[in-house]
C-alpha cells in the first residue's frame, strides 16, 4: 500500500488511523459475469454478496426485489398488506435479508426489516424519521443508517434484533448524509462513511467499537478512515479477514486492506467516459458485487470473482 500519511490520535477511548493511500493497482485477476434478470426489467441495486454466491437485487424503480444466485432469480414474499417497495439490500450466509420497506400506517417514511424465510419483522430506530437496514452480520446483528426527510442529516447503527437494541455507528464529527453503516463481519468490525466536520472529504471507515480478544490476543476498539487515491470514498463490505469493498467519487471501485494494499475494481464498461463504479460487497471468497452506471442512469450489475493470485 502507498499510504501518504498515517495519523494516530485517541478518540473517545478508540485509537484513530487516518490512511490517505495513494496509487491503487487494478486488480487485473478478477474476472466478471453480469447479473442478467430480464423479468424485473432494468436493474438497480446489486449489493450484498453471501458465501453462496447470493446477492441482494432489486430493479430501477423499486417495484421487484429479490435475491440473485447462479442465473436463477427469486422475488421476495409477499410483505404484510399495505407494505410498499420493499428493498433487499443485504444478506448473511444463513439467508437472512434486509433492507427497508415503507409500512402502510406511515407510507412516507422508511422502516428496516429482517426477513427469515417468509416472515418479515420490521424495525425503526427511536428518534428518527427514516430507517434502511444495509447489512446483516453471522450473528444476525444488522448495520444500516437512518435520515431525515430532507436528507440533511444521517446517522449509522448496529441493530440487535434479539434485543431490540440500537448501537450509533455514526463516525465521530461525521455532519450531513451519508452517514453510513454497511458492511459487518463475523468479528463486529463494521464497514460504512462519514464526513469530514466541515461537510466535506467523504471518507470510508472500519469501525471496531469494542475490544476483541482473538486467540488471547486483544484487540482495542478502533476507527479507521479511509480516502483511496486522494478521492472522496465510501466503503461497503467486509469480510472476516477484514478485506473491504467500496467506491469513490473519482468513479471506481476498490477492494483491499491496509495489510494487503488496495487494488482498483473495473467491471466490463466501467472504464467509458461518464460512467461510474459502485461495489456494494464483498464474501470470503472474495467475491464482489459491483454495479456500472452510464451517464443516463442505466445501471448493470456484475459479480468479480478472484482469480488464485487474488485470493
Amino acid at each position: 500500500m502507498n499510504a501518504s500519511f498515517i495519523r494516530r490520535a485517541g478518540t473517545a477511548g478508540a485509537l484513530l488511523l487516518i490512511l490517505a493511500i495513494g496509487a491503487v493497482s487494478p486488480a487485473a485477476a478478477y474476472t466478471w459475469s453480469e447479473i442478467l434478470i430480464p423479468s424485473i426489467g432494468p436493474l438497480g441495486l446489486s449489493a450484498g454478496i453471501n458465501d453462496r454466491g447470493q446477492v441482494a437485487v432489486n430493479n430501477a424503480d423499486n417495484s421487484k426485489s429479490g435475491i440473485y444466485q447462479h442465473g436463477t432469480f427469486t422475488p421476495l414474499p409477499a410483505p404484510p398488506a399495505g407494505y410498499s417497495t420493499v428493498s433487499a439490500i443485504g444478506i448473511n450466509n444463513s439467508g437472512v435479508i434486509t433492507g427497508g420497506a415503507f409500512p402502510p400506517s406511515d407510507p412516507t417514511h422508511e422502516q428496516g426489516y429482517v426477513l427469515v424465510g417468509s416472515h418479515y419483522t420490521f424495525f425503526s430506530r427511536p428518534g428518527w424519521s427514516n430507517t434502511e437496514g444495509r447489512a446483516i452480520g453471522p450473528s444476525g446483528l444488522v448495520t444500516g443508517y437512518n435520515y431525515d426527510d430532507a436528507f440533511t442529516t444521517c446517522a449509522g447503527f448496529v441493530y440487535n434484533p434479539a434485543s431490540g437494541v440500537f448501537t450509533d455507528a455514526t463516525a465521530p464529527g461525521s455532519t450531513g448524509c451519508f452517514s453510513t453503516a454497511q458492511g459487518i463481519n463475523a468479528s463486529g468490525r463494521i464497514t460504512g462513511d462519514g464526513r469530514q466536520p466541515d461537510g466535506t472529504g467523504r471518507y470510508g471507515f472500519i469501525w471496531q467499537q469494542g475490544t476483541l480478544v482473538p486467540g488471547g490476543h486483544t484487540l482495542a476498539p478502533f476507527l479507521a478512515q479511509i480516502r483511496v487515491a486522494g478521492a472522496n470514498t465510501a466503503a461497503r463490505g467486509i469480510n472476516d479477514a477484514g478485506v473491504i469493498v467500496g467506491f469513490t467519487n473519482a468513479g471506481f471501485g476498490f477492494v483491499g486492506s491496509d495489510s494487503r494494499g488496495f487494488e482498483v475494481l473495473i467491471p466490463p464498461g466501467g472504464d467509458a467516459s461518464g460512467v461510474t463504479v459502485a461495489c456494494g460487497g464483498i464474501n470470503n471468497f472474495r467475491q464482489v458485487v459491483c454495479q456500472v452506471t452510464d451517464s443516463a442512469g442505466n445501471t448493470r450489475g456484475f459479480i468479480g470473482t478472484p482469480g488464485e493470485n487474488e485470493q
